[in-house]
């Protein structure tokens, strides 16, 4: 589940989402953080501004949602996913709390030029399309007007970054050669000469012992340690745990909304600048015009611009979901006043909602009841596990006091490799926490309990080591041929790639390619490896590189410097992302300032125990 969070964070919405919270600047929003009036204890809190744990835990949970992956909230403490949002609620209530100090305000004119000014909300041609705006915040389960408040915030810290980081610059001329040095292209002809053991015949045994007699010492067995280990995972003490129907029953009760599709409708929508014009194309369309030739007469608009999508009510503002929702399918309605003009919506068709029953979801809830209260069971069996061994108990006493087996682990390196340089058949000997303590220890000396990454505890013995020492060709004969022939095999490759260079011809009618630094776009498994030998030649040259896999001969046929244009404008991008990253250093130093002018105090550990509690 954890690796499915890791995974889903590396989608393009999933990093601008990260981004949001590590830069402090999250859409998905924390409540009224400036007043402090929920009551309770101060997660985080700046001079006269807080968020109340309740809502620091609701901020989390709405974070974890997002992230997706159906990771419970014990799994997703897990993670740092709870730095980030404490990190981005303190940066805001910061910022808040200065913009406050200082009597900035935002107007309705800054709030629609910020949005309008968005990319996310353009469509192809530039220009700011409403649907696009509204299907947008729906994806993300945010209504307009906690988009709106959101912005608020976002524009008085802009306020207040402008003032300290607006002469923040990237020099010129370094963005320039930066570019320039980007851009190059070079076109490259190349052809592969594949290594292939296969054809590389049986080394006889005087010549496979003559080769080992000179390559033996790669085979030595390193200094080895077999452990025998207690491990508390949570997937293996699933199985222990029966979940009643009652339980299941509550779990469904309190998650009810989890399981609610709500009601949806496909709209049409009009926006003017003025409530006549909006009533004037509403006469029209109720007097029987069709909805899109009207808005192609009035507004210039296509088919694409009127469509809102089909949306939740939630996903609208106010006004607008209130008059959308409460008419029926094919009505128009309008005009409706918001932050972008006069707006007539037409309702083209309605989608009931719907609820899932306990039946369609009981086997869901199970694993996710199942996954939550193993997490527990791990921590109650670890207390249970460092109070018996701190009574002196041997871990065989210790493993079968609390209904858990001695895992035995074959022999490993420091590194977590067997002797023959494999992984372990137990996952948690490669585990860098596992290792690192292992080999402090003694031989027999029991180890404290200590924690992995995902909510996995162990105590670990080493019970036997074994002296590094040469091993016999016997031993690792398999092995040894093995290296033997694919050894002969790279050498065969190279051989041949060398006698190539030296005819005119045998780059004459083979593949090439025009790349630059990066590689992208060119669809080799050795790109890299070829791209940056190529660019380390001159123009006319011949090279030679091994992958593993294959010789490559490479020669560079022409050098394609970047025109002007192109640098320009490559190193007007440069300048200004380099100048963004000077200016988020002063961001942070600014924070840091406004920690100290405001007091700032978080307290995550009661956000954490909230958490756990309701994970229960």
């Amino acid at each position: 589940m954890l690796q499915s969070m890791r995974e889903g964070a590396k989608s393009p919405i999933m990093k601008a989402f990260l981004i949001f919270l590590a830069g402090g600047f999250a859409i998905w929003g924390i409540g009224d953080v400036t007043s402090g009036a929920f009551g309770g204890d101060k997660a985080v809190k700046a001079g006269d501004h807080s968020v109340s744990t309740q809502q620091a835990a609701i901020e989390f949970d709405r974070a974890r949602r997002n992230l997706g992956a159906g990771a419970s909230i014990g799994e997703a403490l897990q993670t740092p996913l709870l730095d980030e949002v404490m990190g981005s609620l303190a940066r805001k209530v910061l910022f808040t709390a200065e913009a406050e100090r200082l009597g900035l305000t935002v107007t309705r004119q800054m709030q629609t030029d910020a949005i309008r000014q968005e990319r996310a909300f353009q469509d192809e041609f530039g220009e700011f399309a409403e649907g696009r705006f509204l299907q947008t915040l729906g994806q993300m389960g945010m209504s307009e007007q906690d988009y709106l408040m959101r912005l608020t915030e976002t524009l008085e810290r802009d306020q207040i970054l402008r003032s300290v980081a607006a002469t923040a610059f990237y020099p010129t001329h370094a963005s320039r050669a930066l570019a320039a040095y980007q851009l190059e292209e070079r076109t490259i002809s190349y052809r592969g000469f594949p290594v292939t053991p296969d054809d590389i015949a049986t080394p006889s045994e005087g010549a496979l012992a003559s080769w080992y007699n000179i390559n033996s010492a790669s085979y030595d067995a390193p200094l080895l340690r077999r452990f025998d280990a207690i491990i508390l995972d949570p997937a293996m003490l699933e199985a222990e745990i029966t979940i009643e129907d009652d339980a299941i029953e509550a779990a469904f009760d309190l998650r009810r909304d989890e399981f609610i599709t709500p009601e949806r409708r496909s709209l049409q929508q009009m926006v003017f600048e003025t409530n006549d014009e909006a009533k004037a194309a509403f006469d029209e369309v109720a007097s029987g015009a069709d909805f899109a030739t009207v808005a192609s007469e009035l507004l210039n608009w296509t088919q694409d611009d009127i469509s809102l999508g089909t949306l939740s009510a939630d996903a609208l503002d106010a006004a607008l979901a209130e008059a959308a929702f409460g008419a029926a399918k094919g009505d128009v309605v309008g005009p409706v006043e918001s932050v972008f003009g006069y707006h007539v919506l037409q309702v083209n068709d309605v989608i009931a909602g719907s609820e899932a029953t306990l039946a369609d979801v009981k086997d869901r809830l199970i694993a996710t009841l199942k996954a939550e209260q193993a997490i527990d069971l791990v921590y109650e069996r670890a207390n249970e596990l460092e109070d018996i061994l701190g009574g002196g108990a041997s871990l065989q006493e210790a493993a079968s006091a609390i209904n858990v087996a001695v895992t035995a682990i074959e022999p490993i390196d420091a590194n977590g490799f067997t002797i023959d340089g494999t992984e372990p058949a137990s996952a948690i000997a490669s585990d860098s926490n596992f290792l690192s303590i292992g080999w402090e220890l003694d031989v027999d000396e029991i180890s404290v309990l200590a924690e992995t990454g995902e909510a996995t505890f162990f105590v670990s013995q080493p019970v036997a080591e074994t002296e590094p020492a040469p091993r016999a060709l016997a031993d690792v004969k398999e092995r040894a041929i093995t290296d033997f022939k694919r050894e002969k095999a790279v050498l065969a490759a190279v051989e041949a790639a060398t006698n190539a260079m030296k005819d005119s011809n045998a780059l004459a009618d083979v593949d090439s390619v025009t790349v630059k630094r990066s590689a992208i776009g060119f669809d080799h498994p050795a790109a890299g490896l070829i791209t940056s030998q190529a660019f380390d030649i001159a123009q006319g040259d011949l090279a030679i590189i091994e992958t593993g896999d294959e010789a490559v001969l490479i020669k560079t046929d022409a050098i394609l410097p970047a025109t002007a244009d192109e640098v320009n404008q490559l190193a007007e991008q440069l300048s200004v992302s380099l100048a963004r990253t000077v200016q988020t250093d002063w961001t942070a130093a600014l924070a840091l300032t406004l920690s100290e002018d405001f007091d700032l105090t978080m307290n995550d550990e009661a956000v954490r125990l909230l958490l756990v509690g309701a994970a229960r």
